[in-house]
């Protein structure tokens, strides 16, 4: 009987949200390995150790189970994945899925990152302008690299009644955000409420003005639900190249919610200028306040964006394509090791006549 393939997965830690796709593909004689990126103990919370842990125990873990394929979430356990399968001796095809960078590596790390992506079989990046990138600034053949819509289900919402009262509008999300030109366009616009929902470091030597609430490290549902209910959302990122905010926008999509997001290269895969969303220029307050005021002040507009976008979510990051996809490069990579193997038997002991 032929021996069921097996993966290791080794992925930040979102509760067992990330073992989404493993039931489905079970049917397939896979064995799932997986390995979260959680703190056990004070101590390794304080120093920010878990990371190191994790990818030990996953490397080790493909060694003693010979594994098929090493599948990493996010570059950071990629990268450590790799040193430490190095140190152990262990060769296995690796995916590095959601390979995206809000700040990018220099110095020292930028070599460590290079070196390490010679080692890596295939990444998965979330726009086609980090393909291009990421292949000139780490060298990699543009073949290894696959662009594919950031993918998920409409966001759960908790609880069904809003959290926040009255009509304001709304800003999520904590990497590469610049909160500062938000702030300062909010100033301006005093009649306007806005609820934002940040990590503390956004929070960091800024100046919040009165129509502004800040709302720190809740609850994705709870974040949701204040999506849901705002009139619509602000995106603000910190430059015109900035590749973040996707998990963002297209939650905001699927609720159907119109947004208004800097005009970012990074993202621009997603964002139909005045179709399902509005950009504006990067670090202009002026701007800001004025697509805010504009949007607020037309209410037919703000539905039309939020239709458009649900349309656009429905149609390339519904989580059943992530699921498709992702099983197809699964098994690209275990049938083409099978081939293989096919084919070194084959040349091995060819079949005579």
């Amino acid at each position: 009987m032929k021996q069921p393939a097996s993966i290791v997965c080794c992925t930040p830690f979102w509760g067992d949200n990330w073992k989404w796709f493993a039931p489905e593909l079970d049917r397939e004689q896979l064995r799932w390995y997986f390995y979260a990126d959680k703190s056990r103990g004070e101590l390794e919370r304080y120093l920010r150790t878990s990371v190191f842990r994790t990818c030990l125990e996953a490397v080790r873990c493909a060694k003693q189970q010979q594994a098929d394929l090493l599948f990493t979430h996010n570059p950071r356990l990629s990268l450590w994945c790799v040193l430490f399968a190095t140190l152990l001796g262990v060769q296995t095809n690796h995916i590095a899925y959601s390979f995206n960078f809000h700040n990018l590596p220099h110095g020292l790390r930028y070599h460590l990152y290079k070196w390490a992506c010679k080692k890596i079989s295939k990444f998965v990046v979330y726009s086609q302008w980090e393909k291009e990138f990421y292949s000139e600034y780490f060298d990699i053949p543009p073949e290894r690299i696959e662009m594919r819509f950031w993918s998920m289900a409409v966001p759960q919402i908790e609880p069904e009644e809003p959290l926040e009262t009255g009509d304001y509008i709304c800003a999520i999300g904590g990497n590469a955000r610049d909160y500062e030109t938000l702030m300062a366009a909010m100033a301006k616009l005093p009649d306007i409420k806005m609820v934002i929902v940040v990590r503390p470091h956004n929070l960091k030597n800024l100046s919040v003005p009165p129509n502004v609430k800040a709302l720190v490290n809740i609850a994705e549902s709870q974040a949701m639900n204040i999506l849901k209910y705002s009139r619509f959302m602000v995106l603000p990122l910190k430059g015109s190249e900035v590749p973040c905010g996707h998990i963002t926008l297209v939650a905001a999509m699927h609720l159907g919610k119109a947004f208004i997001i800097t005009n970012s290269i990074g993202v621009s895969d997603y964002v139909l200028p005045d179709r399902n969303a509005i950009t504006c220029e990067a670090f202009s307050p002026d701007a800001l306040a004025k697509a805010i005021r504009n949007l607020w002040n037309d209410p037919a507009k703000c539905q039309q964006l939020g239709e458009n976008g649900r349309q656009f979510a429905q149609k390339y990051c519904a989580s059943d394509l992530g699921r498709q996809h992702l099983q197809r490069l699964l098994f690209d990579f275990l049938n083409a090791d099978e081939s293989r193997c096919t084919q070194m038997h084959a040349d091995k002991f060819p079949i005579s006549n």
